[in-house]
C-alpha cells in the first residue's frame, strides 16, 4: 500500500456513478467511450470508466467546504450532460436502472475489469448498480482506523436516508436500496474485520493478496475503508442522489461526524463496541425499509427508529457542524428525514407515470441536471 497522506482539514471529495439510457426509450447505451472522446480536456480528467460501457464515474476535486464541493457536483453534471445530450444520450443519477437487462451490458475492456468480470462471473454481469462514494480527510492512518470503528453506529441509518433504487429487472423490488443487495453479493463489501491498527490491516490486505483473490488494494470493496493515498476515509455506502443538494447534506454530515471523531481520537476516547449481529440487522433494515425501518441501537441493544437515530445523529454534529459552517446543509438533512428518501419519491413518481417506468427513468433523467 502507498503511504497515508496527512490531510490537516476534514477536506471532501466525491465520486458519482451515472448511467446513459437513450432520451426516448430509457434502455441502457453503451456509450461510454463515445462520452470519454468527446469530454474537453478539463473533464477527461475528471470522468473515468466503472465496470459496465453503460456507466461513468465524475469524480470532484478536493474542497474545503461543502458549498465548494456541491458547486462543482453542480457544474459537473451540466458538463457531463450537455456532452451526453450532444452524443443523443442522456445522463442519470440514481441508484439502479429500473427495467435494463444485464444481459446485454458490455464490459469496459481493460486489464482491471476483466479480471473482476473473469473471477465473479453472475454477480459481476448483474451489476447495475450506481453509487456514490465521499472521500473525507483526516491527518494519520490511525485516525482512519478510529473513523472506521465509530461511523458504524450511524452507516446503515444513512444508508437509509440515502436509499434511491426500488426497481430493477422491470420490478418493484420490495427494497428501498436493490443497489445495496447488488453490491453485497460481491465479496468485502461490508464493514471491514475490527482492526486495531492500520498495521493489521496492511497485514490483512497482504494475506488476500498471498490467495489471489486481490490484485490490488482498490479490491478491497469495504463499506468504509481508508484511502492512503488521498489520506481520506472512503464512505462507499450511498445509493447515487438523483439530487445535488441531498449529497451536500450527506457530505455535511459525513465532514462534521469524522472530525468529531478525529478530535475524540486525539483526546483519547477509546473505541466503541458494536453488537455485530445489530449492525447486521440494521443494514437489511435500511435496505428494506429505509427511513420506515426500526433497528437496534448497536451499542446499546435499544430498539430505536431508524429516523430518530439520524436525530441522534444530527445532534451528535450540530457542534462541529457550527465550527465548518455547514448549519444550511445539516438543516436540509432534517428536510430529508421529515420528507423520505428518493426511493419514496421514486415510487410517488412511479404511480404518477401509471407503472411507466419508462417514464419513471426519462424524469430521473431531467432531475439529474435540475
Amino acid at each position: 500500500m502507498k503511504p497515508f497522506k496527512q490531510n490537516d482539514s476534514p477536506t471532501l471529495g466525491v465520486e458519482e456513478e451515472f448511467h446513459l439510457i437513450d432520451p426516448q426509450t430509457a434502455d441502457l447505451i453503451p456509450a461510454v467511450n463515445e462520452v470519454m472522446a468527446h469530454l474537453d480536456a478539463e473533464m477527461q480528467q475528471r470522468v473515468c470508466y466503472e465496470l459496465l460501457q453503460c456507466v461513468l464515474e465524475n469524480r470532484t476535486g478536493v474542497y474545503l467546504t461543502v458549498d465548494d464541493l456541491i458547486k462543482n457536483i453542480s457544474r459537473g453534471r451540466t458538463l457531463l450532460a450537455e456532452c451526453c445530450n450532444g452524443l443523443g444520450v442522456n445522463l442519470v443519477a440514481s441508484g439502479s436502472h429500473p427495467f435494463g437487462d444485464w444481459r446485454k451490458q458490455p464490459f469496459v475492456d481493460n486489464e482491471h475489469y476483466r479480471w473482476v468480470r473473469d473471477n465473479h462471473r453472475y454477480i459481476a454481469n448483474r451489476m447495475l448498480a450506481f453509487g456514490l462514494h465521499i472521500h473525507v480527510g483526516v491527518k494519520n492512518e490511525e485516525i482512519a482506523i478510529y473513523v472506521m470503528n465509530e461511523m458504524m453506529r450511524w452507516t446503515y441509518p444513512l444508508l437509509a436516508l440515502a436509499a434511491n433504487s426500488p426497481y430493477y429487472e422491470g420490478m418493484e423490488t420490495g427494497l428501498a436500496s436493490i443497489r445495496t443487495h447488488l453490491f453485497h453479493s460481491m465479496p468485502r463489501t461490508k464493514f471491514a474485520p475490527p482492526f486495531k491498527s492500520f498495521s493489521e490491516l496492511v497485514a490483512y490486505y497482504e494475506k488476500l493478496l498471498a490467495t489471489g483473490d486481490i490484485t490490488r488494494p482498490g479490491d478491497l470493496w469495504w463499506i468504509i475503508r481508508p484511502q492512503p493515498p488521498f489520506g481520506t476515509v472512503e464512505f462507499r455506502i450511498f445509493d447515487l442522489p438523483t439530487s445535488v443538494r441531498r449529497i451536500g447534506a450527506l457530505a455535511a454530515i459525513l465532514q462534521a461526524a469524522v472530525a468529531t471523531y478525529q478530535d475524540y481520537f486525539f483526546a483519547g476516547k477509546p473505541a466503541s463496541f458494536f453488537h455485530s449481529g445489530y449492525l447486521e440487522q440494521n443494514g437489511w433494515a435500511a435496505m428494506k425499509n429505509g427511513l420506515n425501518a426500526n433497528i437496534i441501537e448497536p451499542e446499546t441493544g435499544e430498539v430505536i427508529t431508524t429516523r430518530r437515530q439520524l436525530e441522534r445523529l444530527l445532534e451528535f454534529v450540530s457542534p462541529k457542524g457550527k465550527e465548518l459552517r455547514t448549519e444550511e446543509h445539516l438543516n436540509f438533512a432534517k428536510t430529508m428525514i421529515e420528507q423520505g428518501n428518493e426511493a419514496e419519491q421514486q415510487r410517488k413518481l412511479y404511480k404518477q407515470f401509471d407503472g411507466d417506468l419508462r417514464a419513471l427513468e426519462r424524469e430521473l433523467a431531467r432531475k439529474t441536471v435540475n
